[in-house]
């Protein structure tokens, strides 16, 4: 009784995922078609624009990985996401150089650990 009470929880809540990753992806979509129809036009034409269209097409780009890190389930995605996230904060934010270097060490050690790390035999249906 427990273990049927346990796999339809666990199935209700993959729904309520793919539900929620659907909703993202038509937000997402929408964002997109409003950045071009109302961002590309003025691009050139004043400073701060470029700055702007920078930091909504990485949000986006950070929104369709979230997106996927739901659908998949795997380190992979996590790491993509991280990646995502951390490169978006360097390029749009204009920090200090300590910030700098700190994220480019953050960035290198993602790519370390999906490079050393992850094997392809590793069980990632449990996580």
């Amino acid at each position: 009784m427990k273990e049927k009470i346990r796999k339809a929880i666990r199935e209700s809540a993959s729904y309520v995922e793919m539900l929620i990753s659907a909703i993202l992806c038509v937000v997402i979509t929408l964002l997109v078609i409003k950045m071009v129809i109302l961002g590309a036009p003025d691009l050139f034409t004043r400073t701060g624009d470029l700055d702007y269209f920078l930091t909504q097409a990485m949000t986006l780009a950070i929104g369709i990985e979230f997106v996927k890190m739901l659908c998949l389930h795997t380190p992979e995605t996590i790491i993509e996401v991280l990646l995502f996230a951390i490169a978006r904060q360097m390029v749009v934010e204009h920090s200090s150089m300590f910030e700098t270097a700190v994220g480019v060490v953050a960035i290198a050690g993602l790519f370390a650990i999906r490079k050393f790390l992850f094997c392809g035999n590793d069980d990632t249906k449990s996580l």
